[in-house]
């Protein structure tokens, strides 16, 4: 993909901005599941997954938007 300059410093911030975003939910969702791991307890590990499936829908939706964002500077081509 080839974007102009002013475009690509601008789609870089918000990709920046994105992927910045995405950090958070990343390390929620390896606590919880490192959390539900060390119990043997049946609750503890659903909550843990239950905690888990709300950070990957979280990601989920970041992605989706940088998706739109680099289609978005796609068209602006």
């Amino acid at each position: 993909m080839v974007i102009n300059s002013v475009v690509s410093e601008g789609l870089a911030e918000r990709i920046d901005e994105l992927v910045h975003g995405m950090c958070q939910p990343l390390t929620v969702l390896q606590c919880r599941l490192a959390l539900g791991s060390l119990s043997g307890e049946p609750e503890a590990m659903r909550s843990a997954i239950g905690e888990a499936l709300k950070e990957c829908s979280r990601l989920n939706e970041t992605v989706w938007a940088m998706r739109k964002v680099l289609k978005s500077a796609e068209g602006q081509e």
